[in-house]
């Protein structure tokens, strides 16, 4: 729903046990109500289905209309909704009597001294006391003219919603007993976020949130319609705004026969619809399924040329003038296709060139000079179609008016800076006929100790060359420039000589922002000498915004421990990683522009970390068949240094050995099983001295030990009808486990089995011993070994197209120098865990200055670079240039 925010008169908050279902000892017996309540909604629901449906945008006053035909609400007696004037606690017991259907109890109010038994309201006052709904002010009264605020509101509805309070934050002012309420409330769309929800409630609040109780649920998303849009497009409609989590799984299939045409979704701004491109769409009848509906019949026709247009109005005399000659097809769209196309100067008698483009500059073929006019003439014969045209040859001089609008930040920017590239200049030129004016492309620069110069008739004058020194004109008349190093306000005026039109502009060119202020925290971990250690931080910048860690620059900022000055490196997740050289107690100082803030850290910086243990290993089977084998070394092998932290052992720093080698034995890098028996391995470390060994058992049985095989879990497979699942990646091996009496899992000499068999293969196929997938659905895989069949496992088939899941580089940090880039890798895989061979992303750089896109080494720094996916999933690595 949407609301609009009101301001509320200000009101000291009431106690809140008016309010009885925030109560503990009445929520038990609420819940009778809630039951009723749910079942009175589903017949309001039916009441609004012919009047307002949950799909539309219904103003308050339409949804007052809606609650007054099922009695919910009144108007006042001069008919009107009443809807920015204050609910009363008397209104309110009406309308809950109302929307939960309770029964109208006017001897329930007789508690009251404040309402007689001749009060309107008393029915409902009763009513809502005897649910426990509302309560009394005290000393027996109920107070029936006094005011709700929306927090009580919030109360009332959450219950009447069957919602139960959360924690969360709450960025308007609110009690502290209602703060979970109105979390709730503004969670689930029953309140808007207001300044204050201390507050007295509105006719028109409460009308929004009763409505919102009473109105039917959204049905499932699902596509209505689908159409041609264009000659590569179709346009599908939903019924009704798909929210984000709907559009992140939405998936579109377009067939026609067996051959299907993958999509390129782009939502339409309200999300009732999406315009699906594709890359070749031949005419025929196709068939979209959009994943939740049924499919869809769609007629594509071939494009076919409608219109033929010269869109230039005007030309002027200089190169490359491009006369705008279009055919457009039965969708709008501009075709790609040569119509015949010639010009003649009608002035001059002269018949100039043929083609989309003429070069009208002084002492050029094609010459033409100002005022002259010019005859165009378009064909496109393939269609029956032309055009004529006549176009006058002017430039700036002719502009009786100039208008230059103000200039906007580039794209992701909040504001014009320095060193700011393709900036648009929004200036307009109309001449006296009401025509534009279009400038002739181009570029032009103010020559050394010049402020002014002349391009096309017209005057341009920029007062400070420092921060723009000119600009470039495109051929469709876009006037662009760049900043330069300097900030400030430049002044530009725009002058015509021959009318006397003129315009002015000041652009304010603002300096990067850089921190202003700057706050370090303190660390979670233990502070090791030598050791890099992550210190969060929170950064505002010069216009008093917070910087995010990727923006964040620490060119003005300088940090000081142990009486000398430190310096962070900023890690692929902008986290500032600290390294201290020396142990002791130390005060972190940070100073910006010189100037020391105002809060300092203490830390405790302690010895070296030694290990002292190998503390166990990972991914290593206990129990083989005999002649199996196991890869063993530092990545299966965990130490623990003297401050509890665990990670890997290095490689060549750690030895295996056996105690039992004719059972098994260490052998290139491998523990090799080689007669029944147990053998007592043991992992050692020459990380540093003193290190406690590990020691794990082994056990190896005979072939014949082994009772029966598991299928090793083979996860959701992809399926498509055409079978390239087979060769795509999709296609998963099937491998084998054993297991004893006892239920041990066994390393096998051989995981694989003989063959595997599927049972219904429309589903999913096998392709030797692995199997891919055809189609939605479930079936079993079947796992023959020795001749016989030993395991079954049941296998899930989607038919939702591979989309990323995860993307991650190979390393969070690079080392490089200038002119050299790091070896990396980014591995990206799919949902059903597959690594996508060729995906479709491109690499963020941070600071070009220091790497390219190739993470080359451009000078000595530091950045992060960002590897973005097609579906917006990243992954972030530091890439540090060394001399």
């Amino acid at each position: 729903m949407r609301h609009t925010s009101k301001q509320y008169p200000k009101q000291n908050s009431q106690d809140p046990k008016q309010f009885r279902g925030g109560e503990k000892k009445v929520m038990k017996k609420s819940l009778s109500l809630v039951v009723a309540a749910a079942m009175t909604l589903t017949t309001a629901s039916v009441a609004f289905a012919d009047t307002a449906p949950a799909t539309t945008d219904l103003t308050a006053q339409q949804k007052f209309d809606a609650l007054k035909e099922l009695g919910i609400f009144n108007g006042y007696p001069d008919g009107s909704a009443g809807l920015d004037k204050q609910m009363t606690r008397a209104e309110f017991a009406k309308v809950l009597t109302k929307l939960a259907k309770l029964t109208e109890n006017a001897a329930a109010a007789k508690i009251y001294t404040d309402v007689p038994a001749t009060h309107w309201a008393a029915p409902f006052i009763g009513a809502s006391t005897e649910a426990k709904l509302m309560n009394g002010l005290g000393a027996n009264k109920f107070g029936p003219s006094g005011q709700v605020t929306v927090e009580q509101i919030a109360k009332v509805a959450d219950l009447v919603a069957g919602l139960e309070p959360i924690e969360g934050e709450v960025s308007g002012k609110v009690s502290a007993w209602a703060k979970g309420y109105v979390a709730a409330a503004v969670k689930a769309g029953l309140l808007p976020e207001l300044p204050s929800y201390q507050t007295n409630a509105t006719r028109q609040l409460l009308v929004e949130v009763t409505y919102d109780l009473a109105k039917p649920v959204e049905k499932e998303l699902k596509a209505v319609k689908a159409v041609q849009s264009g000659a590569k497009k179709v346009t599908v409609t939903f019924n009704h705004a798909a929210s984000a989590d709907e559009k992140a799984a939405l998936t579109y299939e377009l067939k026609s026969g067996p051959t299907s045409y993958p999509v390129t979704a782009t939502y339409s701004e309200d999300n009732t619809s999406a315009v699906l491109s594709v890359a070749y769409l031949p005419a025929g009848d196709f068939t979209l399924t959009v994943k939740g509906s049924d499919p869809i019949n769609v007629k594509i026709e071939a494009e076919a040329a409608k219109k033929i247009d010269i869109t230039a109005t005007t030309v002027q005399p200089a190169a490359n003038q491009d006369l705008g000659v279009k055919v457009y097809n039965q969708f709008g769209e501009a075709m790609s296709v040569s119509p015949t196309i010639s010009s003649y100067n009608v002035t001059k008698g002269k018949q100039l060139g043929n083609g989309n483009t003429l070069n009208l500059q002084a002492g050029a073929a094609d010459e033409a000079a100002l005022n002259d006019n010019i005859l165009v003439t378009a064909v496109y014969p393939a269609a029956g179609l032309s055009i004529n045209k006549t176009l006058k040859v002017t430039n700036g001089s002719a502009a009786t008016s100039i208008k230059i609008e103000d200039v906007k930040p580039l794209n992701g920017s909040a504001r014009v800076s320095v060193n700011q590239t393709g900036l648009v200049l929004p200036m307009t030129l109309v001449d006296a006929n009401g025509q534009t004016v279009k400038l002739p492309a181009g570029t032009a620069t103010l020559a050394a100790g010049q402020n002014s110069f002349s391009y096309a008739g017209l005057v341009f004058f920029i007062s400070d060359s420092a921060i723009v020194k000119g600009f470039s004109v495109d051929t469709n008349g876009v006037i662009t420039f760049n900043t330069l190093a300097k900030a400030g306000t430049v002044y530009i005026t725009v002058t015509n000589p021959a009318t006397q039109a003129t315009a002015n502009l000041a652009l304010v060119v603002n300096d990067v922002p850089k921190v202003k202020t700057f706050q370090l925290g303190n660390s979670g971990s233990v502070v090791v000498k030598g050791e890099k250690v992550v210190l969060p931080y929170t950064a505002v910048d010069t216009f008093g915004n917070a910087i995010a860690p990727k923006d964040l620059s620490l060119a003005n900022v300088k940090f000081n421990a142990f009486g000398n000055e430190i310096t962070p490196v900023k890690n692929a997740k902008g986290e500032l990683e600290f390294t201290f050289n020396q142990t002791g107690t130390t005060n972190i100082y940070v100073y910006v522009d010189g100037v020391q803030q105002t809060s300092t850290i203490g830390v405790e910086v302690r010895d070296e970390a030694k290990f002292t243990a190998v503390n166990g290993i990972k991914d290593v089977a206990t129990t083989y068949e005999v002649d199996a084998s196991n890869d063993f070394d530092q990545d299966n092998i965990i130490l623990m240094d003297n401050y509890g932290r665990t990670s890997n052992v290095a490689a060549g720093k750690f030895a295996v050995s056996s105690d039992n080698k004719a059972v098994v034995d260490y052998v290139g890098g491998k523990l090799v099983a080689k007669a029944a028996g147990t053998a007592t391995i043991t992992v050692s470390s020459d990380a540093n001295t003193g290190i406690t060994n590990y020691t794990f058992t082994v056990n190896v049985v005979a072939s014949s030990s082994i009772t029966s095989y598991a299928i090793d879990t083979i996860g959701t497979q992809y399926g498509k009808s055409d079978g390239s699942t087979k060769t795509d990646g999709h296609a998963t091996a099937v491998t084998l486990v054993g297991k004893t009496a006892s239920g041990v899992t066994v390393a096998l000499v051989s995981n694989v089995p003989d063959f595997v068999t599927v049972q219904d293969e429309s589903i999913l196929k096998t392709t030797g011993t692995s199997v891919y997938g055809l189609k939605a659905g479930k079936t079993t895989v079947s796992a023959y070994f020795n001749g016989a069949k030993v395991a079954d496992q049941e296998v899930t088939v989607s038919e939702d197209a591979p989309v990323v899941k995860t993307v991650e580089f190979d390393k969070d940090e690079y080392t490089t120098t200038v002119g050299a880039a790091p070896a990396f890798t980014v591995t990206v895989k799919d949902q059903y865990g597959k690594v996508i061979a060729t995906p479709v992303g491109s690499i963020i750089v941070n600071d070009k200055a220091i790497v390219d896109n190739k993470l080359k080494g451009l000078k000595v720094g530091s950045t992060t670079v960002t590897y973005v996916a097609s579906n917006n999933t990243q992954d972030t690595a530091v890439v540090v240039v060394n001399p």
